[in-house]
């Protein structure tokens, strides 16, 4: 009896066609020039032409970053430069088609409507667990201008989740790993630039830290995720739904608000001093892996 292909196995068989680690530094590289110049600059433009999808404001707090819902749109639509860069890329330095990033289309389209299906019913259970945070989120708009933006969001987080799971999962992790022959690597590597992208240089102590290790975290598991099934589908499904639940929701007043139902009106410091939180968002982020696992496995 032929002995089973591992589902990851096409994915690393066409990073290791041209897998000097030179190439990855090279798109490293495009990506930090990517996000650094040219996407500030198509925002600016944006900006410029359209106050209304203005991404920064000022405001009484500070610079609101994404607060309105134009401007966050412009800020989830301008992933789709990571996304053509990202496959132009791995096009030229390593010959290998968007397929070969994201595993089979048909495949990966079942696996993200399973896992989606999966995580949606976790998290609609979890919303109705008992929670007392530092301070009750306050109405951000009426519900029924928030079902008009929501077309909008979702389209712009399916641009930002898929552009980076693309880049971090599809290339960087499988890259990687082929380069080095070493999965566990492969996942380590892509997952702590993950988290290094997360870093904010606006926060301070646990504020400034903890998003970025969760952000390793995800990465991790995300990773794994897509070396047991062998495309991006479950990732996109799981990286989806986290959004989804933080940008429309309650997220932080004036960061990334601009979908939100309601909004947090106390500081990140705030909200990250209380270890309970901590612990909450790493146990649903674990929980959610685990029901992703079981959705693929059926």
């Amino acid at each position: 009896m032929p002995q089973r292909t591992h589902p990851y196995a096409p994915i690393i068989a066409s990073a290791m066609r041209r897998p000097e680690l030179w190439r990855v530094g090279v798109t490293l590289l495009a990506g930090l020039l990517l996000s650094v110049v040219v996407t500030p600059l198509f925002y600016f433009f944006v900006g410029r032409l359209a106050p209304n999808l203005m991404p920064f404001q000022a405001g009484p707090r500070g610079v609101m970053v994404g607060a309105t819902p134009g401007g966050l749109f412009t800020i989830l639509a301008g992933f789709a430069l990571l996304l053509m860069g990202s496959i132009k890329l791995a096009e030229r330095l390593h010959g290998r088609n968007l397929r070969e990033l994201t595993g089979p289309a048909r495949t990966m389209r079942a696996q993200f409507l399973v896992t989606l299906k999966w995580i949606a019913g976790f998290t609609v259970l979890s919303m109705l667990l008992p929670w007392d945070g530092p301070a009750e989120p306050v109405a951000n708009m009426p519900g029924t201008v928030w079902l008009f933006w929501l077309p909008f969001a979702i389209l712009g987080l399916m641009v930002q989740v898929t552009a980076e799971e693309v880049f971090f999962r599809g290339y960087l992790q499988s890259q990687i790993a082929g380069a080095t022959n070493s999965y566990p690597l492969g996942v380590a590597a892509s997952s702590v630039l993950f988290g290094l992208a997360h870093l904010s240089g606006t926060s301070e102590g646990i504020a400034a830290v903890f998003p970025a290790l969760w952000a390793i975290g995800f990465g991790v598991l995300a990773g794994d995720l897509t070396m047991r099934s062998g495309t991006l589908g479950p990732a996109i499904a799981l990286h989806f739904m986290n959004n989804l639940s933080a940008m429309l929701l309650a997220p932080q007043q004036d960061m990334m608000s601009g979908f939100g139902l309601f909004v947090q009106t106390d500081s990140l410091q705030t909200l990250y001093s209380d270890p309970k939180a901590l612990i909450f968002q790493s146990l649903m982020l674990f929980v959610s892996w685990l029901v992703a696992r079981l959705a693929i496995r059926r």
